[in-house]
């Protein structure tokens, strides 16, 4: 064969690895891309179908969310106020031309710094000018409360739900009641104290009519020991004079005896019996 038929014939079967090698890796590469088209499809469909879940959700949250501003009506926030304790009153810096309206129930939350809220309770509008108005309270004021509400911002609610109503209604009912077993308490706390002082008055008057202090000199206890000494010594005393008596009369019947003796034993002795009638008797 010739030479270049040769070279040809290697060309040629050069290239056609070439192309084989190269047609594989198109495969792969054509293989590869359509599982990307097929997967990209199929996160497509499943964030469409996400889309509309979220967009159902969010048409439902809004519907929610409009039904319960319902339930809440209008308010006007944020109000500067001021709590006046003489009356049970919140001084508003709003009025009229803000829509206040004289009459009418509001309900009254304390704005907070950290953009929560605390509610206070229901004020009627008593009196209503063009930039301020009074609300007075309907609910017992508690005194420790009304540092908190000076000079603070408040949100003024024309309504909130009736369930809410109910709830607060009964748990100031129980907070009243609360209030006055604390104060029976601290009656009965205060009356136990003044037991308490009375009767360590009382102990201290005692101690110190038995030990002695106070406006007492000498305390019982000591006076029962001084008597105890007096007696004690009195009982001795008396035990020496019983001593001394006995030694007497010891000696005297010593002294009978021997001038007994004596006599017996003199001329012309004086008889016995005559002789202890002249000595002395005991």
């Amino acid at each position: 064969m010739h030479l270049v038929g040769k070279i040809l014939i290697l060309v040629l079967a050069i290239a056609a690895a070439i192309g084989f090698i190269t047609g594989a890796r198109l495969v792969n590469a054509r293989g590869a891309w359509m599982k990307q088209l097929q997967d990209a499809k199929a996160g497509e469909e499943k964030t469409a179908k996400s889309l509309a879940d979220a967009r159902q959700a969010f048409e439902e949250a809004r519907g929610d969310l409009e039904r319960e501003m319902l339930r809440w009506n209008h308010y006007y926030s944020p109000v500067k106020g001021t709590f006046d304790a003489t009356n049970n009153a919140l001084l508003a810096n709003a009025g009229k031309t803000t829509g206040i309206q004289p009459n009418t129930e509001m309900y009254v939350f304390q704005l907070e710094n950290n953009g929560a809220s605390s509610y206070v309770g229901s004020f009627n509008v008593a009196q209503v000018e063009a930039n301020e108005s009074g609300l007075k309270a309907t609910f017992p004021v508690r005194a420790e409360d009304v540092p908190n509400w000076s000079g603070q911002n408040f949100r003024l609610r024309a309504g909130i739900p009736s369930s809410f109503v109910s709830q607060i209604t009964d748990l100031q009912a129980k907070l009243v009641t609360h209030d006055e077993l604390l104060k029976k308490q601290e009656r009965n706390l205060a009356t136990q104290a003044e037991l308490a002082t009375t009767a360590r008055d009382q102990r201290d008057t005692r101690i110190a009519e038995l030990l002695g202090g106070k406006d007492i000199q000498t305390g019982l206890v000591t006076q029962i020991n001084q008597a105890d000494d007096e007696r004690n010594a009195s009982l001795r005393r008396v035990d020496d004079l019983r001593r001394k008596i006995s030694e007497a009369e010891a000696r005297v019947k010593s002294l009978i005896q021997e001038n007994s003796g004596l006599a017996t034993s003199l001329p012309g002795q004086v008889p016995r019996q005559q002789a202890e009638a002249v000595l002395p008797r005991k």
